[in-house]
């Protein structure tokens, strides 16, 4: 059992800057939808300009769905025998992956490369025997995990090799990878993390594991409160000032990104420096606020009010992302990189498109 270490010295800073204005932001712009169909989301975006969702085709039926940074739409179709597709990551190089689905408790998982003609991801072999398999992250070196599920026996995670193996790392389901291909997942009410080479290692009081970095440092909370561990599985708990955390993500620098809940039930979005020092993100009036995603460079995507979504940049400046020109318009980020976001805007009586919104010009452009 590894013993806990509380972090020491840490500075709590609540910012309270007036919002930016919105149309510091232009946009959204409307991405469209498959030939035929009436429905799509972008759910994320490659520093290529690359956007990868969901989309329903002519006959009603889900599929993934990729645009170039020309903002041309190509369909990701679903394995042969299969009708849906649930859409789940892209990697930088365009490899994308998702699930082909017959039913809601059967599906394959499925891998997209540039030719956008999908391919089957293979089962676990030997026992236990499961029919289905989901896929849930991908690296940009191609390796993928998720999980082999159906009977007999509990849900197996897995790792799919880029020569084409299956590494069965055991029970339980996958939630994030890592590039060296330690995995985060969870069995029943337990967090769970492989190292690369899939070992189990035990996570001193996690309850639950969010996020891994590539130096291995998982972030989730222990208890109430937001924590992290490193990758032998020493545990750090980075607030206990309030009366609720958690940690959601972190990027390359060790900065630590979630949410912390004040004594009034309030939520408000924050950020971890790699000293530990927590930085309340600001919101109007203190409004409350949500974590969605954060960008490599420390972006931060969120929603406020439960309505409106946001960005904040690295310097904690915030900008609400502009609706579109129509009349009660609604809308939604859900991926980001350093100067784009996509997600999908509506209106009363007209269907929901993806979108993308451009925060600035990429460095060096």
């Amino acid at each position: 059992m590894f013993r806990g270490v509380f972090a020491t010295a840490a500075v709590v800073t609540v910012l309270a800057a007036v919002p930016a204005s919105a149309d510091e932001v232009p946009g959204p712009v409307d991405l469209g939808t498959l030939p035929g169909g009436l429905t799509s989301v972008g759910l994320r975006v490659t520093y290529h300009g690359t956007v990868f969702g969901e989309a329903y085709d002519a006959a009603f039926h889900q599929h993934a769905a990729r645009w170039d940074a020309a903002g041309r739409i190509s369909e990701l179709r679903p394995l042969d025998g299969y009708d849906t597709v649930t859409a789940v990551a892209i990697n930088e190089a365009g490899v994308a992956i998702g699930n082909s689905m017959a039913t809601v408790l059967a599906g394959r998982a499925t891998r997209w490369d540039a030719s956008g003609v999908p391919a089957a991801l293979p089962l676990l072999p030997g026992f236990p025997y499961h029919p289905s398999t989901e896929a849930a992250a991908i690296n940009d070196h191609g390796v993928i995990a998720g999980f082999a599920y159906g009977a007999p026996g509990p849900d197996t995670a897995v790792r799919w090799e880029t020569d084409g193996t299956v590494t069965e790392l055991g029970f339980g389901r996958v939630r994030a990878m890592n590039e060296a291909g330690a995995v985060i997942g969870w069995r029943f009410d337990t967090p769970l993390y492989w190292d690369p080479a899939g070992n189990l290692v035990e996570m001193t009081g996690a309850r639950v594991l969010a996020d891994i970095d590539d130096a291995g440092t998982a972030v989730g909370s222990a208890g109430s409160h937001a924590a992290k561990w490193d990758s032998a599985g020493h545990l750090t708990v980075l607030d206990t000032t309030w009366a609720a955390s958690s940690a959601l993500a972190i990027t390359a620098d060790g900065t630590i990104f979630g949410e912390v809940t004040g004594k009034d039930g309030t939520t408000r979005v924050a950020r971890w420096d790699p000293a530990g020092r927590l930085l309340v993100l600001p919101t109007p009036d203190g409004a409350p606020s949500r974590f969605t995603a954060v960008s490599p460079a420390g972006v931060v995507l969120g929603e406020l009010d439960w309505t409106k979504s946001v960005v904040w940049t690295t310097a904690g400046e915030l900008s609400v992302l502009p609706l579109p020109p129509v009349e009660n318009a609604s809308c939604h980020g859900y991926g980001l990189t350093d100067w784009e976001v996509t997600g999908s805007c509506s209106a009363p009586g007209r269907n929901s498109h993806a979108v993308l919104w451009k925060l600035g010009e990429p460095v060096g452009s």
